[in-house]
């Protein structure tokens, strides 16, 4: 896993376009790996990669990257951590490149025909195959939110990014970087149209710019929903998050508090707030979302006693029962709002 591949990319900012002569980089000139960290919590390997990537495509033709390189050095960070079932990775180089698409690639032990992604509230299963029309070649470049996954490789997400399939169903691509010098250009080869008026976008080279992500690999051989991907994805993206305290010196801690816990299957969290109205005073706003085409349970504990279920202006639609917490069953996508008192 993390195999890097680098071609050129003569397209603009609405579509991808490969150069007719393209020539992919895959192999480093050279790998270098250092055990940064090995401890009972954490392990860390560092693995730099140096490349020697065209520095932009050709002079005077965009269908041929340029015979002169740049030579390039990826950093790559993989971290194991006690007790998680997944293995985080993060990239990191200093681009010097232009007109070039990065993409990393996780390999599958076998070939498959389709993949899963998680976006605003529902997970989109594709093929292999994109439809196409009004005058553009359809690609199989798609979009993910939280996590994407292909057979027994789900990979979970910081941010929302673009994925394909390639070899064949035989790898997940995940895009690190497009850098492209256009708003639109006039001749396309996978358009027949100018998307728009062919303005110069320096800025979107991110020349000289240290470009990083960040993600983790998680592999499962009953696929995403077998891994509880949806709430893992949670869990990668949202980390610990350490607060000075406010005791003085020497005394002694605040007791424990219990916070709001939701207990449930391929349920998104997708927020967590504080309300207040005048009529029934402040709460705690949760929004849940089933991300499965059939009924899930939910379970909602931690300091509350009253539960209401609300649309999404916050107004009250229905009273929920409460015995030591909140049960609730979410129908198929459903979207649910419920603020605890």
């Amino acid at each position: 896993v993390g195999r890097l591949v680098d071609g050129g990319d003569r397209g603009d900012s609405y579509n991808y376009a490969p150069p007719a002569h393209d020539v992919p980089v895959s192999e480093p000139t050279r790998v270098d790996v250092e055990l940064v960290e090995d401890g009972p919590l954490r392990a860390r390997l560092r693995v730099t990669r140096g490349y020697d990537w065209p520095e932009a495509l050709a002079d005077g033709d965009r269908d041929r990257r340029s015979g002169r390189t740049v030579p390039t050095s990826v950093e790559m960070l993989v971290e194991v951590r006690a007790g998680e079932p997944f293995v985080r990775v993060s990239t990191a180089f200093l681009n010097r490149s232009a007109d070039h698409r990065l993409r990393l690639h996780v390999p599958l032990p076998v070939p498959v025909t389709g993949s899963a992604s998680a976006g605003q509230f529902a997970v989109t299963e594709r093929g292999l195959t994109a439809e196409g029309g009004w005058g553009e070649y359809p690609l199989p470049t798609f979009p993910a939110s939280t996590f994407v996954s292909a057979g027994p490789a789900t990979v979970l997400l910081d941010h929302s990014a673009e994925y394909e399939l390639v070899d064949d169903g035989s790898a997940l691509a995940l895009t690190l970087l497009r850098a492209i010098g256009s708003i639109s250009v006039n001749i396309h080869p996978l358009r027949d149209e100018p998307a728009a008026s062919e303005i110069p976008a320096p800025g979107a080279q991110d020349l000289g710019m240290r470009i990083e992500n960040r993600f983790a690999v998680l592999p499962w051989a009953a696929g995403w929903q077998g891994a509880n991907a949806v709430a893992l994805a949670e869990e990668f993206r949202n980390d610990s998050l350490v607060t000075r305290g406010t005791a003085p010196g020497g005394a002694p801690l605040p007791p424990d508090a219990a916070g709001v816990q939701v207990d449930g299957r391929d349920v998104h969290v997708s927020s967590i707030r504080r309300v207040t109205d005048p009529e029934h005073g402040p709460g705690t706003e949760v929004r849940l979302a089933a991300m499965r085409d059939t009924a899930t349970a939910v379970r909602v504990t931690g300091a509350f006693t009253e539960a209401t279920t609300v649309d999404l202006l916050g107004r009250p639609i229905a009273p929920e029962p409460v015995r030591d917490g909140l049960d609730l069953v979410l129908g198929p996508w459903e979207i649910r709002t419920v603020v605890l008192r």
